[in-house]
């Protein structure tokens, strides 16, 4: 950057080391504060990961010396958890001194990665949507040099991402990737049969539980009937999210658990027959709590499915046989590859099986009062 050198005279006593600034929107590096040692062409704020190449020639008599760097200014990273994270109080260390290995900055005073804390059991999807809009205008982008950002959505934090690209005015054209993990498109079973539980309850009677209850036919009152909805179990936030494809200048990626269901039919939760005392619960592929189809927003027991999701993702990785609360540490690797364009293109790939699409949902065993039952997946 600048291509130029610098050279002193023979009674000037240099330090060995001494930090230099560079100044995008100048053109200028500068050292001791404002003293300007050289031009470059001003660069805009950044809309994608910028390459740069620095060198520096010193001479001192007839001895010359030349250095040279090379590195990347990152677009800033917002990592958006899923419900109940904040209940640990701080950021996940783990995950970001992983992102830090790979280049990445949580802290000083030029940061490229973001923690978005926010407190899931007190707000809903719309609600925390908001705050994490407010939050990446106040926060991030004043922080940073970039008109652009990247996004990982964690599971309910996917949500909030999309209702964003959805309703907030921008947000189509402020996030460059955004990556989700094993994110509930369509929701979640889980979220409705832990209301039954006195000690699951409290987390799944809140707003944000709410919304991920599932938008997909998912109880029916006897084996055998068709696939309807409980009269207590809607989420009109989430159907109405779903009416919404994603922008076709977003780059997406989805990362999901796929753990098919045993020989006993225990598997993620497709599908709930009778109530208590004696519920019955049909399996599906997935995570343990969000099944694959949900992920991808494929149909799932005769339900629409998302339009606009799987058919614009970029990416969909199958991650295997991983439980939901270990999606994320298990995907860091592939997410930094993603992020930082290290051998990834931009293009659908394979899943496991060699087909270029999402595996469908397999038919599940049922496990009921009275006996067995296929029921049927999605396909």
């Amino acid at each position: 950057m600048g291509g130029q050198s610098f050279q002193g005279g023979p009674d000037r006593v240099i330090a060995a080391r001494f930090p230099a600034a560079f100044d995008l929107p100048a053109g200028r590096v500068r050292v001791g504060g404002d003293a300007s040692m050289a031009e470059f062409t001003p660069v805009p704020p950044l809309d994608e990961n910028t390459p740069i190449a620095v060198e520096i020639t010193v001479r001192q008599g007839k001895a010359v010396a030349t250095a040279r760097r090379t590195g990347m200014l990152l677009l800033p990273t917002i990592i958006v958890p899923g419900y109940l994270s904040d209940m640990a109080g701080k950021p996940d260390a783990g995950i970001l001194s992983a992102f830090e290995q790979r280049g990445y900055r949580s802290q000083g005073p030029s940061p490229d990665l973001f923690w978005f804390t926010y407190p899931s059991r007190s707000l809903g999807l719309r609600e925390a949507s908001q705050a994490l809009s407010t939050y990446v205008r106040e926060v991030v982008l004043p922080t940073t040099y970039a008109a652009r950002v990247n996004v990982i959505g964690y599971s309910l934090g996917g949500l909030l991402v999309r209702w964003n690209l959805a309703f907030d005015d921008g947000w189509d054209h402020l996030v460059n990737r955004f990556v989700m993990v094993g994110v509930p498109n369509e929701g979640t079973v889980l979220s409705y049969v832990g209301t039954w539980y006195p000690i699951a309850a409290p987390w799944a009677r809140t707003s944000a539980a709410r919304n991920m209850l599932p938008t997909f036919p998912f109880w029916r009152p006897a084996p055998g009937a068709p696939w309807t909805f409980p009269p207590d179990a809607q989420n009109t936030a989430l159907i109405e999210l779903n009416t919404h494809p994603l922008p076709e200048g977003i780059r997406a990626y989805a990362f999901y658990g796929n753990q098919q269901p045993d020989a006993e039919g225990r598997g993620t939760w497709a599908g709930v027959t009778g109530r208590l005392p004696r519920p019955g619960f049909a399996s599906g592929a997935g995570d343990g709590v969000v099944l694959v189809a949900s992920a991808l927003g494929l149909p799932i027991n005769g339900g629409d499915g998302v339009p606009g999701l799987a058919d614009r993702l970029v990416m969909q990785r199958d991650l295997g046989p991983v439980g939901h609360l270990w999606l994320l540490e298990s995907a860091i690797s592939e997410i930094e590859d993603v992020l930082l364009g290290a051998g990834v293109h931009d293009q659908p790939r394979p899943s496991r099986d060699g087909v270029e699409r999402a595996p469908t949902m397999q038919p599940a065993v049922q496990n009921a009062p009275g006996g067995r039952f296929l029921i049927s997946g999605a396909r």
